[in-house]
């Protein structure tokens, strides 16, 4: 079963591995991933630069690491929030709120994945546009059928896919912010947000 956590997905990793990832991850959205050194993500999970070099031969490969794991455990989520869900509207719903969730409640792992994937080898950034783009597939099938059923309007939905996609991965540029918005609160407006978008009836 795919793993729905960074946590999950890193659970058979050495824990020495385990500790330089979320270092790693935290100093990236600390600092950006060009503002971090290798001896600072080293020193961050209590090891020496030459012992990361025993899991991870270059920092790019921890951030291919920890970015292919967050868009996977994303694209996760979203399957399985459309497995529950065979009415469309309700299908958007369910996938807003579980991506608003993601980049919510992982704000910095979000940041991360979304904002610093310019940084990988293009091969690695290839990967990933592949897993965006199966996660969007989810959206746009339901879209496409709530058009078909009559519940959404045909005229909103050519670029609904991309603003609500757009919408859920910029809560994690924001989130938490000084307003007292939980993240269950964001999670449910922005999924009526998302049905207005499309008209929905």
């Amino acid at each position: 079963m795919a793993a729905e956590t960074v946590q999950e997905a890193w659970a058979d990793l050495p824990p020495t591995a385990q500790r330089l990832l979320m270092a790693a991850l935290d100093a990236f959205g600390e600092q950006g991933y060009h503002g971090t050194s290798t001896r600072q993500v080293a020193l961050r999970a209590g090891m020496s630069p030459a012992a990361m070099y025993m899991h991870f031969a270059t920092k790019e490969a921890i951030l291919y690491e920890i970015a292919r794991t967050g868009h996977e455990v994303n694209h996760e989520r979203v399957r399985r929030a459309c497995a529950e869900h065979p009415d469309p509207a309700e299908r958007v719903r369910a996938i807003v709120e579980a991506m608003v969730t993601f980049h919510a409640e992982h704000h910095t792992l979000g940041r991360v994945v979304q904002y610093e994937h310019a940084s990988l080898a293009s091969a690695h950034q290839r990967e990933l546009i592949g897993i965006r783009r199966r996660t969007e597939a989810f959206l746009r099938e339901a879209i496409d059928e709530g058009v078909a059923a009559g519940v959404f309007e045909a005229a909103a939905a050519p670029m609904a896919t991309t603003a609500i996609m757009s919408l859920a991965i910029d809560v994690a540029r924001w989130y938490p912010s000084q307003r007292s918005r939980t993240s269950a609160q964001i999670t449910a407006a922005y999924a009526d947000l998302a049905l207005r978008m499309l008209a929905s009836r």
